[in-house]
C-alpha cells in the first residue's frame, strides 16, 4: 500500500509548488479569453493537473538506488500481448465454475496489477471528453500517447538517470491504459451530469467580464509586483546608487510605474491590461492625474511602504535602541503600523467576501476598477 500512498503524498506536497507555476498563465489565458474565470473550471483544470502529477509520480516512485539498479537481472521488456490474463488464469484461486472463488480472486496481486494500470488513465479518457470535448479517435491517441510516455519512461531509466530500467516495460500495460482512457471516455456522460458543462461555466465567466473581481485585481497586482521588483533589481544592480532599499527612489519608481504609465494608458498598468482591468473615476470616467497620485501613493506609498520599509526599520531601531523612553517610541510606533496594516487587511477581507466594495484608498480618492 505505501507504494501506492508514497506518490500521492510527494504529489499533495509538491503539487502547489507546481499550481503556483501553472495558474498565472492559465488564468491569464482565461480573462483575456472570457474577461472572467469561473472557480468551477479553475478546480476542474487543476484537478486534471493533479491527476496526472500522480498518475506520473506512480509511474516513476518509489526511486532505487543506483547500484541496486545497475545489479539487475531481470527481464528490462515484455512484448507478449495478454501475459497478465494468462498470469491471472495462472496464478490465482478463480475458478470459473465456482463463484466462491470470484472475490478471492480480485484480492490476488494477478488482478490487482492488470487493475491498477486499467483505472490509471481512466480519469484522462474522461477528462478529455469533459473540457476539451475531443473525439473517440482523438481518446485512443491520446491515451496510447500518455501510456507510450510511462512505459518508455520506465524502459529508458527514468531518462537514462538510471543505468538500465528497474520497471518492466510491458506491452500489456499499453494495452490496459489505453482501454482505461476509453472507458473514461464512455464514462463522461454520466460526469457530465453531475457538474456543469464547460460552455455553461464560460458563459458564465463572460458574464463577469465587466466586473474587476478581487481574484482578477490580485493577479494583477502580483504581474505588476513582479515585473516592477524584478525592474528595480535591475536598476539596483546596475546603480548602487539608486537602491531599492530607499524609501525616495522606491518612491519615484512607483511614480513611474504605478503613476506615469496608468495615466497614459488608459488608467491601466501592464498587470491590470494583461486581465483587462483598469483604474477610473467613479463617474467610469478617465481618472485624472491628482486623484491617480494619491490614490497610488496610499497603496504603494503607504500601504506596501508600511510593510517593505517603515516596520523593517522600527524592529532594527528597537533593537538598536538603549534608552527606555526611545524604546517605548519605537513600539508605539509599531503598534500603530501593526493595527493599521490590520485594518488593511480587515478591508481586503470585504473586499474578497463582498461585491462591489473599495479598498480605503479608493474610497479616499473616489476611484474604482472596470473590465473591459
Amino acid at each position: 500500500m505505501s507504494a501506492y500512498l508514497t506518490p500521492i503524498i510527494t504529489a499533495i506536497v509538491i503539487f502547489p509548488i507546481l499550481a503556483a507555476l501553472a495558474v498565472v498563465p492559465y488564468a491569464l489565458h482565461q480573462y483575456r479569453r472570457f474577461g472572467s474565470i469561473s472557480k468551477l473550471k479553475l478546480l476542474i483544470f487543476f484537478s486534471f493537473c493533479f491527476y496526472l502529477l500522480c498518475a506520473y509520480f506512480l509511474v516513476i516512485l518509489p526511486l532505487p538506488d543506483r547500484a541496486a539498479v545497475a545489479k539487475l537481472t531481470t527481464a528490462r521488456y515484455n512484448l507478449v500481448p495478454f501475459t497478465a490474463a494468462r498470469y491471472f488464469l495462472k496464478t490465482t484461486v478463480l475458478r470459473l465454475t465456482v463463484p466462491a472463488t470470484y472475490v478471492a480472486a480480485l484480492k490476488q496481486s494477478g488482478f490487482i496489477q492488470p487493475f491498477f494500470n486499467l483505472m490509471l488513465t481512466l480519469p484522462f479518457g474522461l477528462y478529455l471528453r469533459y473540457i476539451w470535448h475531443v473525439s473517440f479517435k482523438k481518446a485512443l491517441i491520446a491515451s496510447f500517447c500518455l501510456s507510450l510516455f510511462f512505459e518508455l519512461t520506465q524502459l529508458s531509466g527514468l531518462y537514462f538517470i538510471y543505468p538500465r530500467s528497474y520497471r518492466l516495460f510491458d506491452v500489456d500495460d499499453l494495452i490496459l491504459n489505453t482501454s482505461g482512457g476509453l472507458i473514461g471516455f464512455a464514462s463522461e456522460p454520466v460526469f457530465a451530469k453531475i457538474f456543469p458543462s464547460i460552455e455553461q461555466l464560460n458563459q458564465d465567466a463572460a458574464s463577469e467580464r465587466l466586473v474587476a473581481s478581487f481574484w482578477r485585481r490580485f493577479l494583477a497586482l502580483l504581474i505588476d509586483l513582479f515585473i516592477f521588483n524584478l525592474v528595480s533589481d535591475m536598476i539596483t544592480t546596475c546603480s548602487h546608487q539608486l537602491s531599492n532599499q530607499n524609501y525616495g527612489i522606491y518612491l519615484v519608481e512607483v511614480l513611474i510605474y504605478f503613476v506615469a504609465i496608468p495615466y497614459f494608458w488608459q488608467g491601466g498598468t501592464l498587470g491590470k491590461h494583461l486581465v483587462k482591468i483598469r483604474m477610473v473615476g467613479v463617474d467610469e470616467q478617465r481618472l485624472g492625474l491628482l486623484p491617480l497620485l494619491f490614490r497610488q501613493f496610499l497603496l504603494f506609498g503607504v500601504m506596501l511602504g508600511n510593510v517593505r520599509f517603515l516596520i523593517p526599520s522600527l524592529l532594527q531601531w528597537i533593537s538598536d535602541a538603549k534608552s527606555q523612553h526611545v524604546l517605548a517610541f519605537y513600539f508605539t510606533g509599531l503598534a500603530i503600523c501593526g493595527a493599521f496594516l490590520l485594518l488593511c487587511a480587515l478591508n481586503t477581507l470585504v473586499l474578497l467576501l463582498k461585491k462591489n466594495s473599495r479598498m480605503f484608498y479608493e474610497r479616499v480618492t473616489k476611484s474604482h476598477e472596470i473590465g473591459y
